[in-house]
Formats: C-alpha cells, structure tokens, sequence
C-alpha cells in the first residue's frame, strides 16, 4: 500500500539550520536522553499521532508489516491502522489493530472525557463487496476503550481519497479535519455525534497548514521546545561543531530563564505534556520510531 499523501502531508520531516535565539543566565551542558520506548519499525510502519492521560501513553498509526514489536494483535490483511497503549514507562499494556482485510491508515485521533480513544483514518473501499480499492475513500473512525477494548467503528463512504489530520470535540460534536484528493480543494472538514452519525462533508480551497518546525509544550512550571539545528546555542556546552542535533529546552514560566537543556535522538515529529507523566516526544530516527518522556511538573 503505498501512502504518498499520508507521509507527505501528515510526516513530513523538518530541521531548522537557524536555531531561536537563546542564551543561559549561567553555562549549561547539552544532555543527552536516552529514549523510554523504541518501536522498532520496519517496512513503511508509521506512527502519526500522539494521545495521553495520566497512566498512559497511546501512539495512533499505520502498520505495513504483519508483525511488530509493538503492536502484536494479528493482521488483518493489506495495511491496518493501529493504536498501541504503553505505561509512562514504555512497558507494553495493549494494542489493536484496526481496519478490515484491505488497506487501512489510522492518522489521527481523540481522547474523550471518559478515556475512551476516537482514532479517526480511512479505508480501502470494495466495489460490489468483492475487490478491494486502491483509493482511501472511507472515512473510518474507531471508537475504542480505556481498556483497549474496540467498541464501535463508524464510516462514510466518499467519491475521494481524504487523510484526516485532526480530531477535535467541538460544541457536543467532534469535528473531523484533513487533506483530500479533490481537485481544487484540498481539505476536508466533517462533523460526527457521539452516536456515530456523520454530517455532511465540506471541502475548502485552503491549503493545510504547514507541518512545524518546533514543537511547543507547557507544563505546571516550565516551557518546554523541541526543535532540530546545526548551530550551538550561546551559553550551552556540549555541541559538536557542525552536527545536526535536536533539542529540548526547559524554561521557567516566569522570566523565560533556560533551566535545563538535552539532546534527543531523531527528528521531533509529536510532543505533549500530559499531568501525572510529564514531557512526551516521539521522533524520527533512522525508519523507526522513539518516544522520549521526562517526569517534570
């Protein structure tokens, strides 16, 4: 299954060779952080997003491959979506694939007040029942457990391929957005109840916005920024001369003041801070997938 439109739109790998300007009050050194969790992935494996509550930590995306180290329910056949569930430890707790005997992405997703897991993607439609698609034509969005347990899946079929990229809880309805095929409008938005009932589509001539090159968080008492640059950071010791090296800075929310700075392996693709476990990464590196978490306030 080839997802030219998933990896370009949702994955796209960003570097800043101009860093942000900062300075410490008083020298620090660069740290380096060694990840929680390594997936292991191989053959095309993505994860494309990141949900977490105060037990656990859920990577949402799209399995290639009939086996991983991290997902290890049974395939469902062509490429499945998946979500994965581990502790702030990075020890396994559950997994799931989703999708049907065909092709499969799970991009996005939502966490609602309860715990459940809403993982929005799309599938392969089967003309007369018999021949799977090529096309991700049907919007699919799996309703899931705190458990792990897949509870509904609800879908509408449309006439062209749409990747949601967001998922959101807006007035009592989600609202579901992302990029399309559709010749001149290349996004999507569509509502859906708790119930399961679509609404109808509506597509823009807004293009999506860009993926970012630094990522932000905020947690109880810090600022938290992860980014990718060439060049040392004034005041901080332990760069190499010239190497590519991705950051995450700790600042005070009062003042600004650097406090703490480390290195990461890989390129940041998803961060959120998340009470009861702290600073969530997850990056690129080398084909496979590291999530990097801190315990701070």
């Amino acid at each position: 299954m080839k997802r030219g439109l998933v990896v370009g739109c949702v994955l796209a790998l960003l570097f800043i060779s101009d860093a942000p300007v900062f300075s410490a009050a008083k020298p620090l050194g660069l740290r380096a952080l060694l990840p929680t969790l390594s997936t292991k992935f191989s053959g095309g494996d993505e994860v494309q997003y990141l949900l977490t509550s105060p037990t656990a930590i859920a990577l949402i995306g799209t399995l290639e491959t009939t086996s991983s180290p991290l997902v290890v329910a049974t395939s469902l056949g062509g490429s499945d979506g998946f979500i994965a569930a581990i502790d702030v430890h990075g020890a396994h707790m559950w997994d799931l694939r989703l999708g049907t005997s065909g092709d499969d992405v799970a991009t996005t997703g939502y966490m609602d007040a309860s715990g459940n897991y809403w993982v929005a993607g799309t599938s392969a439609i089967a003309p007369n029942g018999v021949t799977p698609a090529s096309g991700l034509e049907r919007l699919t969005v799996w309703e899931i457990s705190s458990t792990g347990v897949l509870e509904n899946t609800y879908t509408k079929d449309l006439q062209d391929v749409v990747i949601p990229t967001s998922m959101v809880l807006k007035g009592s309805n989600y609202l579901v957005q992302g990029n399309s095929s559709k010749i001149g409008s290349p996004t999507f938005s569509i509502s859906l109840t708790p119930l399961g009932k679509f609404g109808a589509i509506k597509y823009s001539s807004v293009s999506a916005p860009a993926n970012p090159q630094i990522f932000t968080s905020k947690s109880a008492a810090y600022n938290w920024l992860s980014y990718v640059t060439s060049k040392a950071i004034k005041g901080v010791l332990g760069f190499t001369p010239h190497q590519v090296t991705t950051v995450l800075i700790k600042s005070s929310l009062k003042g600004g003041n650097t406090i703490g700075i480390y290195s990461l392996q890989g390129t940041p693709i998803l961060m959120r801070y998340q009470v009861g476990i702290g600073v969530v990464v997850v990056t690129d590196h080398s084909g496979t997938y590291l999530l990097t978490a801190i315990h701070t306030k």
